[in-house]
């Protein structure tokens, strides 16, 4: 059995190989189809768009038509939050707690409604006639509360005479300023990173909650992102295509013409190691045979998608692929993958439990794989005389 699984993985690495090359050159052709550049001219439309419309939410940023990670937009509204925590409180609660005004921590400026992000959205951009209808109920202070849950009360101030957005706590904007810019490793720092944790997730979470709110308001959503999930998926639903028909193309290349030239149904790791396959009874198999076999281990190699995702153009981009176990309702490549790899697992668990080390396949042809260096020449319609694999 183990000489059969390293023939199988060494089939299984070519076939991975020679369908990424199929691949590479179908897929040129497949983008030029007026199907998928249909599809991916309104994602590119709708993708620019969005990024005109959240720019001016201020949820979203943009740096020459990148957008700004989650990590930096986080980041650079916990300096103002340190800073507006500073002109707030001062150090009166920790005289540790000091920095001047050409420190970097004030490079983004003191935290208010009209540079923090969130705030923004929520109490300027939502209140100027928007092109989207969004009905928030929750005031700041509230939705501060909520992302924050139990980490918002010894986090923040939450006295609207003092501001109107929260501030940090004296303590806490201490121990994030040392942690940032002081040392991350001494036990002051490492409550201030505990404290980083807190405030990156919660103010993550408001980013996330306020795009989403973006996505689902109208007439945006009826108009634009359905539409433009469409198309997403259509761009996917013809790679994917193109991404199987590759590998069943490869299939027939590296596992049928070895089985005809090779005779005895040897694939390349069959040659290699000197097994090949034969009828129960020791007799030659059909002619059909290695091509009945072959088209139906093409599905079986199905899974070798998700290597082929990890080569060029894509380098690992599962994301870019889109293959999730369902697609607007529709089959898709997540799912029949799932599928065949469930079906061949059975298919080949019969192995381990016949008496000739049969598998499923090998019971419905009625042959065996066996070490044809042990079998005798002129004795194939005798009993068998080779080793089963």
């Amino acid at each position: 059995m183990s000489k059969r699984f390293v023939c199988c993985v060494i089939d299984l690495v070519l076939v991975a190989l020679v369908a990424e090359l199929i691949f590479m050159g179908l897929i040129q052709i497949t983008r030029n189809t007026s199907a998928y550049t249909d599809a991916t001219t309104a994602i590119n439309d709708e993708i620019e768009y969005y990024e005109r419309m959240t720019e001016d939410t201020h949820i979203v940023e943009y740096v020459d038509g990148k957008r700004v990670s989650t990590d930096v937009l986080v980041l650079k509204n916990l300096y103002r939050a340190i800073c507006l925590s500073y002109e707030v409180f001062g150090n009166n609660q920790q005289p540790d707690f000091s920095f001047d005004k050409s420190h970097d921590v004030m490079i983004n400026g003191v935290h208010s409604t009209e540079n923090d992000n969130v705030a923004y959205f929520y109490t300027n951009y939502l209140k100027n006639d928007p092109p989207i209808d969004i009905v928030v109920k929750d005031d700041l202070f509230e939705i501060y509360k909520k992302a924050f849950g139990d980490d918002a009360g010894f986090m923040f101030s939450f006295n609207k005479d003092v501001s109107d957005m929260p501030v940090l706590n004296t303590q806490v904007a201490y121990y994030l300023f040392h942690y940032l810019f002081i040392d991350s490793s001494d036990s002051i720092g490492q409550t201030g990173a505990t404290y980083y944790r807190s405030y990156f997730n919660g103010y993550s979470k408001m980013l996330d909650d306020a795009e989403m709110l973006i996505l689902q308001s109208e007439p945006y959503y009826s108009t634009r992102y359905l539409a433009y999930r469409e198309a997403y998926c259509a761009e996917a639903r013809y790679t994917n295509i193109t991404l199987i028909v590759s590998i069943i193309l490869a299939c027939f290349i590296v596992l049928l013409i070895p089985r005809y030239v090779f005779g005895d149904g040897k694939t390349v790791g069959y040659k290699l190691f000197g097994l090949g396959v034969i009828g129960a009874e020791g007799q030659k198999t059909e002619w059909y045979v290695p091509l009945l076999r072959t088209a139906i281990e093409s599905i079986g190699f199905i899974p070798v998608a998700f290597i082929l995702y990890l080569f060029p153009p894509y380098n690992g981009g599962y994301e870019a692929m889109f293959v999730p176990v369902t697609v607007e309702s529709r089959l898709s490549l997540g799912l029949v993958i799932l599928i065949v790899t469930v079906v061949g697992g059975i298919v080949n668990a019969f192995g381990l439990f016949t008496s000739k080390r049969q598998t499923l396949i090998n019971l419905i042809f009625n042959d065996l794989v066996v070490d044809v260096h042990y079998l005798d020449e002129g004795e194939r319609n005798d009993n068998v005389q080779g080793r089963d694999y």
